[in-house]
């Protein structure tokens, strides 16, 4: 008898959530359910795709009998880890949570231990970019000698882009475990991003148990901060790798590497990239595949890295790793009066314009009919409300 089509529940309907469904409809998955608290979201992804039912939480789905083999996490940062654990009851497989995989090294923990019957991984979905896996090819075979150094330049906070950045030179290099690292912190404004306290800037340096070191910079300087694009230098040569691009300089001179197709058909998210994560998460649900390239296991290293970072900025010094501090040193850092803090009218959200709470739902429907993405009409409306548009 044929296995039945596994299903999959979506939790948190935003923008990145439509990429989650792209990605199992790819890996012919059947999304049975949309969560969320707002009736309009969820309401708006069962008419698009046609299908589904809609709930308000998950203790509300699993009570009214959907147990899907999957489950999408796509609520914002904070929220990561109390979904995770709400989701991994009895008969879920498996559970995709977004990034950053948590705020906090505690956090992360209790994500994977509530995960011991589940699958749980976490959606660097760009390691499954074509120019990162050329690159990480080329790394192992030797084409640039030793890895030596990486820097990474990017911008919106280390938790937002950070994440993806940071993992991106670790998958690169063949994942090798961080050593210590070395962090600064500057946090002047009361910047949030999606309700959490993220730093002005960043620079930070990583030491790899391999003897590779990688730069990391954050709102720093903005030309040419680009989350998935990094350099690495070599014994014999050095590469600039992005998700849709590969070159390398050795003593042949430059190679642009061919990734077998044009860059502008590469899907950095969504697309085949979100349905590669999904096929290799039902591979090891199944038994066909030893681990996941984006695992919480890997990705518990990247939110290790981001926090030893924050936690070096608030004592001052060298961490070596592991890291026992299992908050989120920043906050910790407002909270000592170490970094200052600032009062409800003086803080803002990166974010904010995604709340999706008191808008005009019938301008969004009409944006949407006429193809507008999810991101681009709460950017619209957003800055309609505020009057700047």
């Amino acid at each position: 008898m044929k296995n039945p089509k596994p299903t999959a529940a979506i939790v948190g309907c935003g923008d990145i959530a439509h990429y989650h469904v792209r990605g199992y409809q790819l890996a012919d998955v059947e999304v049975v359910a949309f969560v969320d608290p707002l009736a309009a979201a969820r309401e708006q992804f069962i008419e698009e795709y046609g299908g589904g039912v809609g709930f308000v939480s998950l203790e509300e789905m699993f009570a009214a009998g959907t147990t899907p083999h999957l489950v999408s996490v796509c609520a914002w940062h904070l929220l990561h880890a109390p979904l995770t654990v709400a989701a991994a009851q009895p008969g879920v497989k498996g559970i995709l949570c977004e990034k950053p995989m948590a705020v906090g090294l505690g956090e992360a923990d209790r994500m994977i231990a509530a995960c011991d019957a589940a699958k749980l991984a976490i959606s660097h979905q760009r390691r499954f970019a074509l120019g990162w896996e050329k690159g990480r090819e080329l790394i192992a075979s030797g084409h640039l000698g030793e890895p030596e150094f990486a820097v990474t330049k990017l911008a919106q906070g280390l938790l937002n882009c950070g994440t993806h950045a940071i993992d991106g030179v670790r998958f690169v290099l063949g994942d090798p475990q961080p050593a210590w690292v070395m962090g600064a912190v500057e946090r002047k404004t009361g910047r949030y991003e999606r309700d959490t306290p993220i730093e002005d800037g960043c620079l930070g340096l990583v030491h790899f148990d391999n003897g590779v070191q990688m730069m990391v910079e954050s709102d720093l300087d903005l030309d040419g901060a680009t989350v998935g694009k990094f350099q690495i230098r070599g014994t014999d040569g050095m590469m600039e790798v992005s998700e849709t691009h590969c070159r390398t300089l050795t003593s042949s001179g430059w190679i642009d590497h061919d990734l077998g197709m044009p860059a502008e058909q590469i899907d950095v998210i969504g697309g085949q990239a979100n349905g590669r994560q999904t096929k290799e998460l039902l591979a090891w649900i199944d038994g066909k595949a030893e681990t996941h390239r984006c695992s919480a296991q890997s990705a518990r290293v990247t939110v290790e890295i981001m926090m030893a970072l924050l936690e070096s900025a608030r004592l001052n010094e060298v961490v070596h790793l592991p890291l026992t501090q299992s908050g989120y040193p920043l906050q910790l850092m407002i909270d000592e009066g170490k970094l200052p803090s600032h009062d409800k009218d003086d803080q803002y959200d990166i974010r904010a314009f995604l709340l999706r709470q008191d808008i005009d739902e019938v301008a969004y429907a009409q944006l949407r009919a006429q193809g507008m993405g999810h991101h681009g009409i709460m950017r619209a409306l957003w800055e309609r409300r505020e009057g700047t548009s």
